[in-house]
């Protein structure tokens, strides 16, 4: 049966742990994995002959039939700029069509998320730790592309299990500390998670920092009771502190 740790117990740790908390050794994984823009971005014909009406409150943009555009070079998606106003126009034109009502979250990349997923899943079965960590941050990737009119608990739950998941990998190839702040934000996310808890928890005990470990396979346990794996790892943990 699972027994409670001390909170102030969980503040006691080694000055070599909290060193490699905050200062991994091993080269970050995660900064090797950039992702791409999802899809081509939407532009808008407008009349050659236009007025452009400038901005005070936004230099760089000028509008023209109610649509932005860099200023420099009266385009809606600039490289040289640097500006991308297409999610805007987008949003724009969708509400003047729509009678003002949002658009519907996009399907497509919804099935794109949840194929990269599954392919994290499956090569994380077949101990690919590194190929399906990159799956998961293509996934996590496309899921914080979503426009600003998606429904945001939609965005949280497909970013916090993808983090959950990269660090169970980032676990498996030896980069706790990666893991470590991997699992923080997934905690943030996703408060009531067990999950969460768990994989945090790993990856401090991995760090040596076994009663904060113990600590959050507890939290974990509390929010997930018929969980045998967290129990499992709790009952472990104690072992150690």
């Amino acid at each position: 049966m699972s027994q409670p740790i001390s909170l102030l117990e969980s503040e006691v740790e080694s000055a070599d742990s909290e060193a490699r908390l905050s200062s991994p050794k091993t080269p970050s994984l995660t900064s090797t994995m950039p992702g791409a823009p999802f899809g081509p971005r939407p532009v808008f014909p407008t009349s050659a002959d236009a007025p452009a009406h400038e901005l005070p409150s936004l230099p760089a943009a000028t509008l023209i039939e109610g649509l932005l555009h860099c200023t420099a070079h009266k385009k809606q998606v600039c490289s040289e700029c640097d500006a991308d106003y297409s999610a805007h126009n987008f949003l724009t034109r969708q509400l003047g069509a729509n009678q003002m009502a949002l658009p519907p979250p996009n399907p497509q990349m919804a099935q794109a998320v949840q194929k990269l997923k599954l392919e994290g899943n499956n090569m994380f079965r077949a101990q690919c730790h590194f190929e399906a960590a990159q799956r998961y941050t293509e996934a996590m990737n496309i899921a914080q592309q979503r426009p600003m009119w998606d429904p945001s608990q939609t965005i949280v739950e497909e970013a916090a299990v993808m983090l959950s998941n990269r660090a169970a990998c980032l676990l498996s190839l030896g980069h706790p500390s990666e893991a470590y702040w991997d699992t923080e934000v997934v905690t943030r996310l996703k408060r009531g998670w067990g999950k969460g808890h768990f994989r945090m928890g790993r990856a401090l005990m991995d760090l040596g920092r076994c009663r904060q470990a113990a600590l959050e396979f507890q939290i974990g346990h509390s929010l997930d009771p018929t969980s045998k794996e967290i129990e499992s790892a709790l009952d472990n943990s104690r072992q150690y502190i």
